[in-house]
């Protein structure tokens, strides 16, 4: 087999516009499966989201989480984890303060927020999507979500002084205007990974040095796979890494032309089974 290890981004690519995934996508994923492929999820999702995921279909592999902050094994146990420094943290809350910029923390699989509003609301809900016709329960559903927290934290530089929290993951956005500016300015201040997974109308940063090509680098080592025998399908500015980083990058018919440029091939969207496509054209 060419590519026997295939990574696959979750939100805009194996997901389609309701959070479900397509039969479509599930059979040609275990088609592949079946030859000897293996199959990871890398994502910007949290560790228990991917987990939810992954279960559904039916995938036994280890799985990527926060955009390569977090590697789990097969079993669900971390492999590794990487946490922002707490002076980063503190000096990237003061930045996002000083422009009026929401941002929110994730540590483990626990949302830390500054306050309730449109982008944290039902966010264990979005988090662990109910996957009813993609093959979940809503009794395994409930499981994972009962492990997931939102907590409210009044004063974010205190709680970070005095705890200094395991933040594996930020997320930034602003309703009023596009983040591309900002995350440059975040850029030559802070030592950290910048990238989007909705057209910069997000943010979502990493640890330095963490992106989901550096941690599929690091799969594909533990699992004595060379890089050039990887495929990745992606559709965000997130995903760009791994795309390049991988010997056949695919991005899904709807991601931007940016990163469409930066793929090895493009495929269907994600309403057309872009996932399937690409399997069955570029990988059986």
């Amino acid at each position: 087999m060419r590519f026997p290890l295939l990574a696959i981004d979750l939100d805009g690519t194996l997901f389609n516009d309701h959070k479900e995934i397509d039969p479509v996508n599930i059979h040609a994923i275990h088609r592949y499966r079946e030859l000897g492929g293996k199959v990871v999820i890398c994502s910007g999702r949290s560790p228990l989201s991917t987990k939810w995921v992954a279960e559904t279909i039916g995938l036994c592999e280890p799985v990527i989480a926060y955009n390569g902050s977090v590697i789990l094994d097969e079993n669900g146990e971390i492999i590794e984890v990487s946490n922002f420094q707490q002076e980063t943290l503190i000096s990237f809350l003061d930045s996002c303060q000083t422009r009026g910029i929401y941002a929110h923390f994730y540590e483990g699989d626990t949302l830390l927020i500054p306050e309730e509003n449109e982008w944290n609301d039902k966010w264990i809900e979005n988090n662990i999507p109910l996957l009813a016709h993609s093959g979940g329960t809503l009794k395994g559903c409930n499981q994972y979500r009962s492990q997931c927290q939102v907590k409210l934290i009044d004063d974010l530089f205190q709680f970070i002084s005095e705890n200094m929290p395991k933040i594996s993951k930020i997320a930034v956005f602003d309703k009023e205007h596009d983040l591309r500016e900002f995350s440059h300015q975040l850029a030559s201040k802070h030592e950290m990974e910048i990238s989007s997974s909705f057209n910069y109308a997000n943010l979502e940063i990493s640890p330095a040095g963490v992106s989901k090509g550096a941690s599929l680098l690091r799969l594909a080592d533990l699992l004595e796979i060379p890089l050039s025998k990887v495929a990745a399908i992606g559709d965000n500015y997130n995903d760009v890494q791994m795309l390049k980083s991988a010997g056949l990058g695919i991005a899904m018919g709807n991601a931007p032309l940016e990163v469409k440029a930066q793929a090895d091939a493009v495929t269907n969207d994600n309403i057309a089974g872009g996932v399937a496509a690409a399997i069955n054209e570029y990988l059986l």
